[in-house]
């Protein structure tokens, strides 16, 4: 039997569920689900990403809700956000490469903080970025800790001799774009930091910021402020109000998203279609990064196999079923995307369990849209999976947001280690359904699919083709 063949064969087979979510929607009315048309844009087009990513007026109601004036943040992908920008010395691995500030009142400005010679780069970009402080010096953890205080409390002079940036040619001539960044940097060099900390300062004066309460990502900038003098501002944990903030999506996010979920399907797709009997995992995951980096981002992971997402055997092998699950990043947004993969003919328990995987995935999504818990979706899904035949100890079940991480949900903070809090779908919040099955001894598989939460359902956000991959 060939695999189309097998899939609409096995339409009606488990009660008679469609393979197809949003085909199943459709045949309803489209009442429950939707799907959009993918389109092969990746990076063509020029809109994409020129935008700030913050959802800033959900910010403002965050922050009015806890009484937050300000945050701060250190985190790559919180910098992104705030900023739209990922420095040079990210990508080095410095440990202050950038921050960025958001202030809740719209009248005040917010502020990248970023290298000197990253700095003219930023100014340039073809993109949207908030105001710009430029800081040299101490990139490092420990360049602090060596520091005395007092020498720290004291602002050094001449900040803009530390760093110069790029050299300038005496007299030029220079082309348009070289005197742009010549103009950049004779603007930001003189104003320049003379370390994180004091840039930091200097962002939260200029937006009114040095008496409020501020919440950050990472409380070492608490310390960083407190080691220059700074203890006028109150600063709060601030890692999960820039996931509730971060968890419901702007259109510009959206359609970056779409984008990274059309990579990472097709990546997914064109690595599958290159298995064969006794390729290993590090050959499929590099055919994966491969695919991924074809179509313009960047790899995310690769799971294929069981448990921890290497193939059992340590090769692929005929008569197997395996897990698959991936994500590609496109702008810094991720994609989820995950499929049962069978290397031959469907059989046996792993086609049963398939079967029960399919029966969760339709129940869940008949119950999908704003202000559905996330509890009670898993727990329709796994209900499901055991009516339909899977044994108990089999099925996970987790719907969980995506976006700038894996998982975008904010956590619990009353109880020990961080537990998720309890969420309700809200519209324009981005979730996957985690639906694998995994059994030592019979076999694995995988379903997830990327959904945009709607008043009264779902948008998918990627093609409901084939939730089973048969080579």
């Amino acid at each position: 039997m060939q695999r189309r063949e097998f899939l609409q064969a096995g339409a009606g087979i488990a009660g008679g569920a469609a393979l197809a979510p949003a085909a199943a929607a459709a045949g309803k009315g489209g009442t429950r689900g939707s799907s959009v048309p993918i389109t092969t844009r990746y990076v063509d087009d020029p809109s994409l990403g020129r935008r700030i990513p913050l959802n800033r007026e959900r910010a403002r109601q965050v922050m009015e809700e806890l009484g937050i004036d300000g945050l701060v943040a250190a985190y790559t992908h919180n910098v992104y956000y705030l900023s739209n920008t990922i420095t040079t010395l990210t990508r080095f691995g410095a440990e202050f490469p950038a921050f960025a500030t958001f202030a809740r009142d719209p009248s005040q400005p917010s502020f990248l903080l970023t290298s000197t010679g990253n700095t003219w780069e930023t100014a340039n970009g073809e993109r949207e970025v908030p105001e710009i402080i430029a800081m040299s010096g101490a990139l490092n953890w420990q360049d602090y800790v060596n520091a005395s205080p007092e020498k720290m409390r004291i602002e050094p002079v001449s900040a803009g001799t530390v760093s110069k940036g790029q050299g300038i040619k005496e007299g030029g001539p220079f082309t348009a774009r070289e005197l742009a960044w010549k103009h950049a940097q004779e603007t930001y060099l003189p104003d320049s930091a003379p370390t994180p900390a004091w840039a930091l300062q200097r962002a939260l004066k200029r937006s009114g910021l040095l008496k409020g309460r501020i919440a950050v990502d990472d409380m070492r900038i608490a310390w960083l402020l407190q080691s220059i003098g700074v203890d006028t501002v109150t600063i709060l944990p601030g890692d999960n109000v820039f996931r509730r903030i971060r968890v419901v999506k702007t259109p510009d996010e959206l359609a970056l998203m779409r984008v990274a979920q059309e990579i990472t399907q097709h990546s997914a797709e064109a690595m599958v279609r290159a298995l064969e009997p006794g390729m290993t995992f590090e050959q499929a995951r590099t055919r994966f990064f491969a695919e991924s980096a074809a179509r313009g981002a960047e790899p995310g992971f690769l799971l294929l196999g069981i448990t921890q997402g290497l193939l059992p055997d340590g090769v692929v092998q005929k008569g197997r079923s395996y897990m698959l699950d991936c994500s590609a990043h496109f702008k810094q947004y991720q994609g989820d995307f995950a499929r049962t993969v069978m290397i031959g003919e469907p059989a046996g328990e792993n086609l049963r369990r398939f079967r029960a995987q399919q029966e969760g995935r339709h129940a869940a999504f008949e119950i999908i849209k704003a202000g559905v818990s996330f509890r009670e979706v898993e727990r329709v899904a796994r209900e499901a999976m055991i009516k339909a035949g899977m044994p108990a100890h089999v099925p996970v079940v987790a719907l969980h947001s995506v976006g700038l991480q894996h998982g975008d949900d904010p956590a619990r903070l009353d109880v020990p280690f961080d537990v998720r809090a309890e969420s309700v779908l809200e519209e324009n919040m981005v979730v996957t359904l985690d639906l694998p099955f995994i059994e030592v001894g019979t076999g694995a598989g995988h379903n997830e699919d990327m959904l945009r939460i709607t008043r009264n359902g779902y948008e998918l956000m990627n093609d409901p083709r084939d939730p089973l991959l048969v080579v």
